[in-house]
């Protein structure tokens, strides 16, 4: 009987892990900043990195959002931005992680800002040539 009692009590001590009390939540978008891949840019808190960039005509561009700050320990901040084309194109949704790709297929100046701040604030260009 002693044997059970003491299987018990280990049992009770691994399950709850052994820790001090509180309970570690993570944040509901885990917080995730996407690096941009090779040749890609960056959506940051008030920027795009580069803000400017020239491709060939028929190349793909892709932003990656990196707009969390913080931990899931002491909390964490995600601002939400967006690429949003001047001319009224494909544009991505006001997110604040993950990515958005577009292929260029005509030669041209391609104006972009984030909807949060307008064209005169946070703003890009892609020189298609």
């Amino acid at each position: 009987m002693k044997g059970v009692f003491v299987m018990l009590a280990a049992a009770s001590l691994y399950g709850c892990g052994g820790g001090g009390g509180g309970t570690t939540t993570s944040p509901t978008n885990n917080g995730v900043n996407t690096p941009p891949p090779a040749g890609g840019i960056s959506v940051t808190n008030n920027m795009f990195s580069p803000g400017t960039k020239t491709v060939a005509v028929g190349a793909s561009v892709q932003w990656a959002w990196s707009t969390c700050t913080g931990d899931a320990y002491s909390g964490q901040t995600c601002v939400q931005h967006s690429v949003t084309f001047d001319d009224g194109s494909a544009s991505s949704a006001l997110q604040d992680q993950g990515t958005f790709t577009r292929t260029f297929s005509t030669a041209g100046t391609y104006m972009y800002h984030c909807s949060v701040h307008g064209t005169q604030g946070m703003t890009g260009t892609i020189m298609v040539q």
